[in-house]
């Protein structure tokens, strides 16, 4: 089902000679064109899980990933450590973080760690299964908010980002036990679902069939936007006396958004094409080769992480996910100059998929700055979140982004002590600027926690023999 789907409320489009549809964002002038205006007050949940653990605390590998000490976080305070612990990175957000150490997956490891830890990061479900083949006994929390949150057939935003090596593609999001969702890897694809492009003369207008034939394509080759498809309309929108100055600016925001979606898509779609802006880069997008790039992990990640924004911004859906890289994730990152090795490997901290190999020289280091580049791309989200305002005012107020991995640390594989960071009050119900110790408990209550904050009233989720709460250190009261 597309969960771009105009069901919210049909009337929140720009309209363009039946060509796109595209959603619009909070209008407090004219709250009939308004996405929210069937929506008293919505709360939005993004969950991004992120591939291989990061380099903190384990065996005899120094800390550099968490704050320092417990307690309030502040952008000084982050400051203070930003060079030696990779969530300094965040330091600009620090009154919208909520980072919360002592939670573990409830089920242990018995075969493929990274398989495993995958299927429970969403599910807090026992995996069936051991190896590449497992998978959840139960559905996970993004379904369970989009089947509450959502019109009826309105499914979760499920996105991708990073190569897939066939052994352990996507499972994080799962429709029910054994059920995952196909999560959708091509930006270029949720793109012109987003902004409701038709195709024209065969095209399937999604993308993905190579063909340059969809409305997209064609405006890409005469370096036009969308935008430019409803810009009479848009101006005789801009022009009514309703719309205050704040309103006009949302509009004049939204707008830019896609735009800087477009250029992002085209630049990436350029890199695979030797002739400049072409059929070939255009093909490039459509089949998603473009987004398949060896170490471009993080630049798909920004531009999967830009399309959720406008896609809250226009309330189309209430839930997204978003994996990055698949269980054994071979993305070489380019740091400093120098290509390192495939990024599951480093985890390991040898040259190898299993567990015997040469040593990597100053692994954990690289390890380290793979995790500081990964905060770099969260923060980027964050500052577009800082720009964005919903009915109830800023997004950061109305919404939360949880980061975490599949793992907690990837030379052990440890489920224990994940990394969690939250950004955003969900309406006020979360903690905001501390650093919490959840208390070693499952990640079932994690979620218990999330849900609640969104309007959901779980008081269990995950495994049927796990005990159900929240968290009482994550609630601002």
């Amino acid at each position: 089902m597309n969960p771009f789907a105009p069901s919210i409320n049909r009337r929140a489009f720009l309209r363009a000679a039946g060509t796109v549809a595209v959603g619009l964002p909070f209008l407090e002038g004219l709250p009939e064109r308004s996405a929210f205006a069937q929506s008293a007050k919505p709360v939005f949940g993004f969950f991004i899980c992120t591939s291989c653990g990061v380099a903190q605390k384990d065996g005899g590998e120094a800390e550099t990933f968490w704050p320092t000490a417990e307690g309030a976080l502040t952008t000084a305070s982050m400051t203070a450590f930003a060079t030696e612990r990779s969530t300094g990175v965040l330091a600009d957000h620090a009154s919208r973080l909520l980072i919360v150490k002592g939670i573990n997956y409830p089920y242990g490891i018995s075969g493929c760690g990274h398989a495993q830890g995958l299927v429970e990061c969403l599910t807090a479900s026992k995996p069936n299964g051991g190896n590449n083949t497992a998978t959840s006994s139960g559905p996970s929390i993004d379904t369970v908010l989009a089947q509450k949150l959502n019109p009826q057939g309105v499914d979760p935003l499920t996105l991708y980002s990073g190569l897939k090596g066939g052994y352990i593609n996507e499972k994080l999001s799962f429709s029910a036990a054994g059920q995952v969702r196909a999560a959708e890897g091509n930006p270029y694809n949720v793109y012109q679902r987003l902004v409701g492009m038709i195709p024209t003369g065969g095209g399937n207008g999604g993308g993905g069939s190579g063909g340059g034939t969809s409305t997209a394509d064609r405006l890409a080759l005469r370096r036009k936007s969308v935008n430019d498809l409803v810009r009479e309309e848009l101006n005789s929108l801009r022009g009514q006396s309703a719309l205050s100055t704040a309103d006009k600016q949302r509009l004049d925001q939204h707008f830019q958004a896609i735009r800087d979606v477009e250029n992002g898509m085209m630049a990436m779609g350029l890199g695979c094409s030797a002739d400049g802006l072409n059929v070939q880069a255009i093909q490039a997008m459509n089949s998603g080769q473009a987004f398949k790039q060896n170490g471009k992990a993080e630049d798909v990640s920004k531009l999967q992480m830009d399309l959720v924004t406008l896609a809250f911004a226009c309330n189309s859906t209430r839930v997204a996910t978003l994996q990055v890289g698949d269980g054994t994730d071979a993305t070489r990152y380019t740091i400093d100059g120098q290509m390192l090795e495939r990024f599951h490997w480093i985890s390991h901290r040898i040259s190898s998929d299993g567990t015997s190999g040469a040593a990597i020289q100053g692994a954990a280091e690289m390890h380290r700055k793979i995790d500081r580049l990964r905060m770099g791309t969260f923060k980027y989200m964050l500052d577009k979140w800082a720009q964005t305002t919903t009915a109830n005012g800023p997004l950061f107020d109305n919404a939360f982004a949880m980061w975490t991995s599949h793992v907690a640390a990837g030379a052990s594989h440890s489920f224990r002590n994940l990394p969690i960071i939250i950004a955003g009050s969900a309406g006020g119900y979360l903690k905001q600027g501390a650093y919490v110790n959840a208390g070693n408990v499952g990640n079932n209550k994690l979620f218990i926690t999330l849900a609640n904050a969104m309007g959901v009233p779980l008081e269990s989720f995950g495994g049927s023999d796990l005990q159900g709460g929240q968290i009482a250190a994550m609630r601002a009261a």
